[in-house]
């Protein structure tokens, strides 16, 4: 019985994003077993869910019963936890601060931050909440949302918090056009007066969106550096949601999430 479970667990372990479908004669050769021992395990794995059948190819790939697994997981996640070394080496690489921003409803909170050293810096404070179209750590989550939320969302109201917030629809449907198109959001003075902010996604392992990392500073500041912090905070969010899961979508697909 040991042995068969630990076959089978083998079996499972065979695949990855690199090989997600598997003919039964890789299959055994990947666990050195023979074809008709390889057959009986898939049928057991097949049966439980955890494979399945693909009619016009014939190979095997994992089943949905790992999406409820999956599901459950990310239930027990402590987002804030695992976002704090990203957050830490944001800063660290930028100089300036940086966030890690939840997703909740129609709004974004503020749950990791870590401050930059300057004496002139822009520091959210832990907990603040904004509307999911001001600034760019919301407006990162929001241009990756479903068609219907973003929708609602745009119909208003749009509070302004400052002279420059986004509350005209079409510039804020138009900056989600953007957003989705190069992967990453900027805002100046939209959230907070003088500042800066460049955010980007943070996807989990169905392609969800669940919040952003983002960099804010004195604008005057920011800048001059603009191009190589949007390069770093896009980095560093699609390797938190590589952590939480997320594969990148196939080439063709809308933005760094599978948008639709």
């Amino acid at each position: 019985m040991a042995q068969s479970l630990i076959r089978g667990l083998n079996v499972l372990f065979l695949f990855s994003s690199d090989r997600p479908a598997l003919p039964v004669k890789d299959i055994a050769s990947g666990i050195g077993v023979p074809l008709p021992t390889a057959y009986r395990l898939v049928k057991v794995l097949v049966e439980r869910g955890l494979l399945e059948r693909n009619a016009a190819t014939a190979n095997y790939r994992l089943g949905v019963k790992f999406l409820e697994f999956g599901a459950i997981v990310l239930r027990q996640l402590d987002l804030e936890t695992l976002a704090r070394p990203f957050v830490k080496k944001l800063a660290f690489a930028s100089g300036e601060t940086a966030q890690f921003t939840l997703h909740r409803g129609d709004y974004g909170v503020c749950v990791v931050v870590e401050e930059s050293r300057s004496t002139l810096r822009v520091a959210p404070e832990p907990g603040r909440t904004l509307p999911l179209h001001a600034g760019a750590s919301v407006q990162a989550i929001l241009a990756f949302l479903p068609d219907s939320d973003q929708a609602r969302i745009l119909a208003g109201p749009l509070e302004r918090f400052t002279p420059r917030t986004l509350t005209n629809a079409l510039a804020l449907e138009r900056r989600l056009r953007t957003i989705r198109r190069q992967s990453y959001a900027v805002s100046r003075s939209e959230a907070y007066p003088g500042s800066l902010g460049l955010a980007a996604p943070v996807f989990d392992s169905t392609s969800r969106v669940v919040g952003s990392l983002a960099i804010s500073g004195p604008a005057a500041r920011m800048i001059s550096k603009r191009k190589a912090m949007a390069e770093s905070v896009l980095t560093l969010a699609r390797e938190f949601s590589t952590a939480l899961g997320w594969h990148a979508p196939a080439a063709g697909r809308r933005g760094v999430g599978g948008h639709a």
